[in-house]
């Protein structure tokens, strides 16, 4: 079985309309992974719809011709993950594999125990970076959806985001398990899942959560590391919100890209 490669584009299509990849897109495609004139792949809208294409022109510029229709539309699961700081190589696994789920944000922000704090240019290079990770994810997994990814952001803003949102706190020590949090969950619910850096909350951390109204709750009887936590609470909440159910206007479709 051949493999999909898939690239995005940064406008939504029309049907049977040419697109021109990007310089970089188009030597992946023709120079790494050398699809000819008439092979297939497929691009990813802004909107997250996906769209079967064909390779018309090689080398750069690469044309691609877009089908009569998107064959998989987005669906983007009003989800977000806010996550504690963390090591730098955590923090791209924990946005790798919640955009591979569909999760509809990521936000990142620093807690009293947060140890390393990037000064705002630093951040600026890790989000940035963020970004490439969330897009090869897209890429790879077909989900479609790129997440927003924001921070970094202060405990008062995280606050001030959760307004709104059925906002759950993980934390080990908590009493009350994610899924009885979640019971009743339905899809359009607005739902906030925030991941403590790696070092935990401290206690005054948890009381102003808890005054804004998150519910905080465990995953277990271990303690998980914060890019685990996110990955674990955000299957959990997508699969009983009904986001992982196969939608009836998607087809499956398998392979690997780019990445």
């Amino acid at each position: 079985m051949s493999h999909t490669f898939r690239y995005l584009i940064d406008r939504e299509p029309v049907a049977g309309e040419q697109v021109i990849l990007t310089s970089a897109d188009a030597h992946h495609l023709t120079r790494v992974v050398r699809r000819r004139v008439g092979e297939a792949v497929e691009v990813v809208a802004p909107s997250g719809d996906t769209w079967p294409a064909v390779l018309i022109a090689a080398g750069d510029p690469a044309v691609l011709e877009l089908g009569a229709a998107p064959h998989r539309t987005a669906r983007r699961a009003p989800v977000w993950v806010c996550l504690g700081l963390c090591e730098a190589g955590r923090l791209d696994t924990a946005v790798e594999k919640c955009t591979e789920l569909g999760v509809a944000g990521i936000a990142v922000f620093a807690g009293a125990r947060s140890q390393r704090v990037p000064a705002p240019a630093a951040w600026a290079r890790r989000r940035e970076r963020l970004g490439r990770v969330a897009q090869a994810a897209v890429r790879q997994s077909g989900q479609g959806s790129l997440p927003e990814i924001d921070g970094l952001w202060t405990i008062d803003t995280l606050c001030a985001a959760l307004a709104g949102r059925h906002a759950i706190v993980l934390d080990p020590d908590a009493p009350t398990p994610l899924a009885h949090a979640l019971a009743g969950a339905g899809p359009d619910a607005p739902i906030a899942l925030v991941v403590g850096p790696e070092a935990g909350f401290v206690a005054p951390e948890l009381a102003r959560l808890r005054a804004v109204g998150a519910e905080v709750c465990h995953l277990g009887d271990t303690t998980l590391r914060t890019e685990t936590a996110a990955i674990v609470a955000a299957g959990i909440t997508l699969a009983l919100a009904g986001h992982l159910d196969r939608g009836h206007a998607a087809t499956a479709t398998h392979g690997e890209t780019n990445g």
